[in-house]
């Protein structure tokens, strides 16, 4: 276990946006990781569920329940973070991240080559749920890519100014994309075919990327037992931490109260207040992505200087802000209200990307921090695989359905409707004060 309070940098005194100095050899790696954050992001911003699932229930005409999978996803994805890790671990993590990402993109590929109907689908949803089974091995190896080559102070800073990038290309690509589907529905291979393109050139930048240490790192872990990445070796792991599994715990109420919300958004706006493609895609995904981009280097600056609890103890408030006004807008069909939860959402989520890609730092020993973020990572998509799928059937409710082997009828439930959001935002605040919680006993240690 090992928590740590950082200090403030004088860079973050003077509240400077400007990327830190780094050594000449983190510095290439920086050079290279935009290149893959510009290219590679383009390409996986039409993998993400506001945009592929927009295509699925407007062309595809697929049932709520495959919006919900869609939505899941990306989430549940990261339920292979840990088998990555496992299987990365004492080797080296750029040519892994490498030949996951080339997978990646051909997924992205095989979407453009897709035949139409209930195959075509079947195959959308497949390649979709391959993807981010892939992604979550990307991020896994990746975050140690990020611990090795920059210093903690500046950490936040330079990922911050890599997530703008990323995020720039996904907004552009997201916007571009929908205003293509708006003039054709069908040139969606076309789309599908150049984010590939693109998206190759992302892979190629990040092959060349430098590791700062990978020698000394890689020989730490192989005198290591490597069983952080078993099943195992996660609960091992958090009860040898208590303060890190509490921390998890209070972010997986968090994340609950966020993934439940995503399939019914993107089925209010689509089917039932009837917005077209362009419109979708800018309100599920083109609109938070640029209020992400422009909060972004302000969440950085706080989060280098604190340790992630004290982070997360006051960002979580602004996951319960944008769900008040997403139950405004869905209780008045307002488009506009709508747009203005999304406007806070992506704020919320620029803070919350940056916690959730280096927060376990704050508590790993140095020689697991692959580990660490592997757990976090499949905890994540645990949650991720139960909660679209519990927002959507609270959301819209079901019909009567009968249980034989219990000898009795589940009766039909209308659902909550809009009444989901503030339970949301219920949660979303509980996590906060849980945060709150954990916060003061780190500082009560560091006494």
């Amino acid at each position: 276990m090992r928590v740590s309070e950082p200090g403030l940098r004088p860079e973050a005194e003077r509240g400077s946006l400007r990327r830190p100095a780094l050594p000449e050899l983190p510095l290439r790696g920086y050079r290279k990781e935009r290149l893959t954050e510009a290219f590679f992001s383009s390409g996986l911003s039409l993998m993400e569920g506001g945009f592929i699932g927009v295509i699925a229930d407007k062309l595809f005409h697929v049932h709520p329940a495959v919006l919900a999978l869609v939505t899941a996803a990306p989430m549940f994805g990261n339920l292979s973070s840990s088998f990555w890790a496992r299987l990365a671990h004492g080797r080296r993590r750029v040519p892994w991240a490498t030949a996951l990402m080339a997978a990646l993109t051909a997924c992205i590929a095989g979407i453009a080559v897709i035949p139409e109907g209930n195959v075509g689908a079947a195959a959308m949803v497949t390649l979709l749920i391959v993807s981010r089974l892939l992604l979550g091995g990307v991020i896994t190896l990746r975050s140690i890519v990020w611990t090795l080559n920059y210093p903690r102070e500046t950490r936040g800073r330079v990922i911050a100014r890599l997530s703008v990038i990323s995020t720039l290309s996904l907004a552009g690509t997201s916007w571009v994309g929908g205003q293509i589907l708006n003039a054709n529905p069908q040139n969606f291979r076309l789309v599908y075919a150049g984010g590939a393109l693109v998206s190759a050139l992302g892979v190629l930048a990040f092959s060349r990327v430098p590791l700062a240490g990978e020698a000394d790192h890689l020989a730490q872990e192989q005198r290591g037992d490597g069983s952080g990445g078993r099943a195992g070796g996660m609960l091992a792991l958090l009860r040898a931490d208590p303060l890190y599994a509490e921390f998890l715990a209070w972010q997986m109420l968090s994340g609950i109260s966020n993934m439940m919300v995503e399939a019914p958004v993107l089925y209010l706006v689509s089917r039932q207040m009837g917005a077209s493609y362009a419109e979708s895609i800018a309100v599920t995904t083109v609109i938070p992505l640029v209020l992400s981009v422009l909060t972004t280097p302000f969440w950085a600056l706080y989060l280098d200087r604190v340790h992630v609890s004290t982070f997360r103890a006051a960002h979580a408030w602004s996951f319960s802000l944008s769900q008040i006004l997403l139950w405004a807008g869905a209780a008045t069909q307002s488009l506009v209200v709508v747009l203005l939860a999304r406007m806070v959402l992506g704020s919320a989520r620029a803070g919350g990307g940056l916690a959730w890609n280096l927060g376990h730092n704050d508590f790993a020993p140095a020689d697991r921090v692959g580990l660490y973020m592997g757990v976090h990572v499949t905890l994540t998509g645990m949650r991720g695989a139960v909660a679209p799928f519990l927002g959507m059937a609270l959301y819209l409710g079901w019909a009567a359905h009968p249980l034989p082997a219990l000898r009795v009828s589940l009766p039909a439930w209308g659902g909550l409707g809009e009444e989901l959001m503030p339970l949301a935002a219920v949660m979303s605040g509980v996590s906060a004060l849980g945060f709150r919680s954990l916060q003061r006993r780190i500082r009560a240690l560091q006494a």
